[in-house]
């Protein structure tokens, strides 16, 4: 859920890309010396790529919106973590001058 895995999604979003366009390409401008091509294993590996490709955005989306959400949280907390400090310092204080009296 950090920037490690979004990045390893990223890159299988990539590659899963780069195998669906070099699919495209073999469908699109297949050879006609061979004659029968089997397009259809390439359609199915295509759309198993397609199906990989747009689960893995769907978790990236997933992993974007949590990690917003910690942001905020974590934001959130900082702010309270500061007026706490300052609480306690300003109670230092206030001890110690009511000690010298």
């Amino acid at each position: 859920m950090d920037a490690q895995a979004v990045a390893a999604f990223e890159a299988r979003a990539v590659q899963a890309e780069q195998r669906l366009a070099v699919l495209e390409q073999k469908l699109g401008g297949g050879s006609s010396s061979s004659g029968a091509v089997d397009t259809s294993r390439y359609v199915a590996e295509l759309q198993a790529l397609r199906a990989v490709l747009v689960a893995a955005k769907a978790e990236q989306e997933a992993l974007e919106k949590r990690v917003a959400e910690l942001e905020t949280e974590n934001s959130k907390l900082k702010y309270q973590a500061l007026h706490l400090k300052r609480a306690v310092v300003e109670a230092d204080e206030k001890l110690a001058s009511l000690q010298k009296q």
